[in-house]
């Protein structure tokens, strides 16, 4: 039997980061999660490196030039809700070697990951289909009734951040942040931005995990 796939998973938050190794799990014959972590690279070599974009402050593209010019961090694939055109450009330009959508079926992602490691270019995405994405890929806030895309733009809103910017980072217009903002808003029952920012600031999309954790 031929050896799995070592992966890294990097990502902000725990509950993103567990719920990717809990997706990967089935299929530890062929890929094995052996390390998590936040904001660095990997810390021993691995096959691939797995983005989770879900909070990223920084740049996309930078983040992955990053990880790419890091010899222990394999072939990098971006896993996103995002399927925007921009937004895959970003990211192979700046030397991805996949970009994945967390709304293709698991095994797609799967076969994806290991397409990658194999030293294939990788795009999957597919138009917003939410019903779609796996269960195991929770995002914070999800158990207070957020969206993914409110508890993405909940967690931005301490980066002071205008709503021209969260629409280029998040790859859609400023009208459509006016608009998330006020759902969001309405959800948490706050009136003003600084109100939701401090909420944030209380723990309520969970805690950033501080460091690197080694799996199995």
């Amino acid at each position: 039997m031929a050896k799995p796939i070592q992966v890294a998973l990097v990502n902000d938050y725990e509950i993103v980061l567990e719920g990717l190794r809990a997706l990967l799990k089935p299929s530890e014959r062929e890929i094995h999660v052996v390390e998590i972590d936040i904001k660095k690279g990997p810390r021993r070599r691995v096959d691939v490196t797995l983005l989770d974009t879900y909070g990223e402050i920084e740049d996309l593209g930078d983040r992955v030039r990053a990880l790419a010019a890091n010899p222990r961090a394999g072939a990098i694939v971006v896993f996103s809700f995002s399927d925007q055109t921009r937004a895959v450009r970003r990211a192979m330009g700046a030397g991805a070697q996949g970009f994945i959508s967390k709304a293709v079926p698991t095994q797609e992602i799967i076969d994806g990951v290991v397409a990658a490691a194999r030293g294939e270019r990788v795009v999957l995405t597919r138009s917003s289909q939410r019903a779609a994405i796996d269960e195991a890929l929770r995002w914070p806030g999800r158990e207070i009734g957020l969206t993914e895309r409110e508890s993405e733009l909940l967690s931005l809103l301490s980066t002071g951040m205008t709503n021209r910017e969260l629409g280029g980072h998040l790859y859609v217009s400023e009208n459509t942040i006016k608009t998330q903002l006020r759902h969001l808003y309405a959800k948490l029952n706050v009136r003003n931005r600084a109100q939701a920012a401090s909420l944030a600031g209380q723990g309520i999309l969970g805690d950033h995990r501080r460091g690197t954790e080694p799996v199995g």
